[in-house]
C-alpha cells in the first residue's frame, strides 16, 4: 500500500473518484469537486492524502485548513473531509491507514488539532482516538404561522455589497465563543463558499446599517436554520427574520437546525410561533489532539501540565467547558488560569 500527496497531474482523477463516490451521476459533481481544490485559496497538493493499489487511486483524504477560536485563542485546526474508498477496493483497511498516516502529517503540517464530521457515526473514528463534542439542534413542528407581518426591513443580501457588514456582525457575535471558526474574507466569497453558501441570504436593516442575518436551508421535509448573528443591542431584530424564514415555507415545514440554547433567535421563534422545540444533540463533530505543546502555548495560562491527560477525551471536556475542571485534577491549576470558556457550539454553515 502507497500513501502520499497528490500531484498535479493526478487532481481530475482524484475529482472523477469523488463523483462516483459521493454524487454520482450528479448534474454539476465535479465542478463542485473541482471548486474545492482550485478555488480554495487555502489548498495545498499535500492535503489530499491518497492511497494507490497498482498505480489507481482507490481511497482519499482531504484535509481542509481551518482556523477556530478556544478561550480567546486562535488555533490551527487540520480539518479531515471527503474520506473515501472506491467501491471495488472497500475492506482492505484503506481508510483507517489513511486515518492513521493524518496524525503525523498534522504535527508536521503545524496544526494543534485535528477536527472532523463524521456522517457515518463515531464509533469507527472514536476507535482511532477521536473524541465526540454533543453539539445542541432542535425542531419546532410544523403547521406554523405568522401571526404579524414582518415589520422590520429585511432585504436579500449580496456578497458586492454586505460582505464587511456581514463579517463584521460574525466577528461580533462569535468573538467570545469557544469553537467557531474564524473567517477571513476569502473564507466568504470562495468555490467552497459558495456551494455550501455560507454567505446568509437575508439581513435586517436598521437606518440602512445591516444589524443582523440568517442563514437557513429549505429542503423537501423541513427548514434547516444553520447560522444567525446580531450586534450587541439589535437582538429584537431576530423576530423579524424568524418571520421570514417562516413566509419562505408558508408555514407548512418543520423549522429544525443546530443553535446555540440560549440564542435568542430561539427566543423568538417560540414567541412567534407559540410553540416550544424539541431539543436533541448531534456528535458528529469530533476533535483530537495533535501538538500539545503548540496548543497549550497559544492557550497560555500557568502551571502547564507536561502532557493531557488520559484518557484525552477528559482534557477535551476540560477545555471546552462540557465538564467542571474538578472532574480532572491534574488539569484543574492550568485550567483555572485561562481565560473563561465562552459558549461552545460549531456552526453547521462550517462543517466542510
Amino acid at each position: 500500500m502507497i500513501i502520499r500527496a497528490a500531484k498535479e497531474s493526478e487532481l481530475e482523477e482524484l475529482i472523477d473518484l469523488q463523483e462516483l463516490v459521493f454524487r454520482p451521476g450528479e448534474v454539476g459533481a465535479k465542478e463542485r469537486y473541482r471548486s474545492y481544490v482550485r478555488e480554495d485559496p487555502t489548498y495545498q497538493l499535500d492535503q489530499s492524502r491518497l492511497v494507490f493499489d497498482k498505480g489507481r487511486i482507490v481511497a482519499q483524504l482531504r484535509v481542509w485548513d481551518r482556523k477556530v477560536r478556544v478561550r480567546g485563542a486562535m488555533l490551527r485546526a487540520g480539518g479531515i473531509g471527503s474520506v473515501l474508498v472506491h467501491p471495488e477496493f472497500r475492506g482492505r483497511g484503506y481508510a483507517q491507514a489513511l486515518m492513521a498516516e493524518t496524525d503525523p502529517y498534522f504535527k508536521a503540517a503545524g496544526y494543534d488539532l485535528g477536527l472532523l464530521f463524521s456522517i457515518m457515526g463515531t464509533p469507527f473514528y472514536a476507535a482511532q482516538g477521536w473524541t465526540p463534542i454533543p453539539l445542541p439542534t432542535f425542531k419546532f413542528e410544523s403547521g406554523i404561522s405568522v401571526p404579524h407581518d414582518i415589520q422590520g426591513d429585511v432585504r436579500t443580501l449580496n456578497p458586492e455589497d454586505d460582505l464587511p457588514a456581514v463579517a463584521g456582525i460574525y466577528h461580533s457575535a462569535t468573538v467570545q465563543m469557544t469553537g467557531v471558526e474564524v473567517r477571513d474574507e476569502s473564507y466568504w466569497t470562495t468555490g467552497p463558499a459558495r456551494y455550501r453558501r455560507v454567505f446568509p441570504p437575508y439581513g435586517v436593516f436598521v437606518q440602512d446599517q445591516l444589524v443582523a442575518y440568517v442563514n437557513f436551508d429549505i429542503d423537501e421535509p423541513e427548514v434547516w436554520v444553520k447560522e444567525a448573528c446580531a450586534l450587541w443591542g439589535y437582538e429584537d431584530t431576530y423576530g423579524d427574520l424568524v418571520c421570514k424564514v417562516i413566509d419562505e415555507t408558508g408555514g407548512l415545514k418543520p423549522v429544525t437546525g443546530s443553535l446555540p440554547h440560549n440564542h435568542p433567535f430561539i427566543h423568538h421563534l417560540c414567541q412567534v410561533t407559540g410553540k416550544i422545540p424539541e431539543w436533541h444533540t448531534h456528535d458528529e463533530m469530533m476533535v483530537k489532539l495533535v501538538n500539545w505543546k503548540t496548543l497549550t502555548e497559544k492557550l497560555g495560562g500557568i502551571y502547564v501540565p507536561v502532557g493531557p491527560p488520559e484518557p484525552e477525551s477528559d482534557f477535551w471536556k476540560v477545555l471546552l467547558g462540557l465538564t467542571d475542571a474538578s472532574f480532572c485534577a491534574p488539569l484543574r491549576p492550568w485550567i483555572g488560569s485561562l481565560n473563561p470558556c465562552g459558549e461552545v457550539f460549531y456552526w453547521w454553515t462550517d462543517i466542510f
